[in-house]
């Protein structure tokens, strides 16, 4: 009797122990039970059962799919039209769909671990190479639209720069270069465990203990990206004005940065101006806390930073002519069945073809 007096008594007090002490978390009684390490920078400390990070975030990543996978694949098909890639926005402009579509693939390794309310079903290394490719493809993008509005900024100055990112060979070295950095930053994930049991089953990608200084330097990144791509729409801007009749080749440029512009302050701006506040938050917060507006403003950015991969073909269609004219050569090349008639463009454009890629 004293035996199951002094059991009991024990259980009572590890049952009301606050869930932030010890090791080991309390029993579950069909509350949310928060580990300490339980966020990341792709799935904040938020329930389970809320909506916003477990029913919108999913949604959202199965619009981007549907729609960006598509649009990237068929962008890349007709970027590569003209066969010889020579120009340096081309260049840029492929890389930069090629980070798209590593940014879709990852999305179908991450909807079902949303859709299991955060837990990884698969190995260990799937985790390490899904985190590594989805920041990867997102960073890597986000220098590739940099390097795309510093070229057009060059090529609309009254004095035209040319400089060796405006070159072919310039634009490679680039190009492997941010690559490279990427991967290089990308290996202490690719070295270390990324899964680890949670109260609700396998994490992976969450423990942030070690991420802190990557989110200030992703927030550093972002901020000097987001002033070179001003910098240059500016730019743009008034060369345009102190002209009095600006070509369409000008003109055609100030649309391609304005895209790139939006993309940053839609899609990408949201994720890295709450990322510093939300990390420090989690910081002076004990993992056990309930979700606070910082957490869902947070996924809801993660939710827009997604957005960006499936609006970049819609750039393309609008800003650049020549992209147009080789999309509609590569619909008729997919779809021979259908006698599709010649596009207005092409009919408008005597040879395509050898026309300069920079002209449009």
């Amino acid at each position: 009797y004293r035996g199951f007096i002094t059991d009991t008594s024990l259980n009572l007090q590890v049952t009301h122990a606050p869930c932030c002490r010890g090791k080991h978390p309390p029993p579950d009684h069909g509350l949310r039970q928060f580990d300490p390490g339980e966020n990341s920078f792709l799935t904040p400390n938020i329930m389970p059962s809320d909506p916003v990070q477990f029913v919108l975030v999913p949604l959202v990543y199965c619009l981007v799919l549907c729609v960006g996978l598509p649009g990237n694949l068929v962008a890349l098909l007709a970027f590569l039209q003209s066969g010889q890639v020579r120009k340096a926005i081309r260049i840029y402009l492929i890389n930069l769909t090629l980070a798209d579509i590593l940014f879709n693939l990852t999305l179908p390794l991450w909807i079902p671990y949303y859709l299991a309310g955060g837990h990884w079903a698969l190995s260990d290394a799937t985790c390490r190479l899904a985190g590594t490719a989805y920041y990867t493809a997102t960073y890597s993008a986000i220098a590739f639209m940099t390097l795309i509005s510093f070229d057009r900024y060059c090529t609309v100055r009254v004095a035209r720069l040319d400089l060796a990112l405006n070159r072919r060979h310039g634009a490679v070295a680039a190009c492997v270069l941010v690559w490279l950095l990427c991967l290089g930053c990308a290996i202490p994930s690719l070295a270390a465990p990324q899964t680890w049991p949670g109260s609700r089953g396998t994490k992976c990608f969450e423990q942030t203990a070690w991420h802190r200084n990557y989110a200030y330097a992703m927030v550093g990144f972002f901020v000097a990206s987001f002033l070179v791509v001003l910098g240059a729409y500016a730019s743009i801007m008034r060369s345009l004005s102190a002209t009095a009749s600006p070509g369409s080749h000008r003109r055609l440029a100030r649309a391609m940065v304005l895209g790139m512009l939006l993309v940053f302050v839609v899609c990408v701006a949201p994720y890295h101006l709450t990322l510093a506040p939300w990390v420090a938050s989690r910081r002076q917060s004990p993992g056990c806390s309930p979700p606070s507006t910082l957490d869902v403003l947070h996924t809801l950015s993660v939710a827009l930073l997604s957005l960006n991969s499936c609006i970049d073909p819609l750039i393309y269609c609008f800003a650049i002519k020549r992209f147009r004219a080789d999309l509609w050569r590569t619909a008729r090349k997919v779809v021979r069945c259908l006698p599709l008639p010649p596009s207005p463009l092409e009919r408008s454009i005597p040879n395509v073809r050898s026309s300069s890629f920079t002209s449009s």
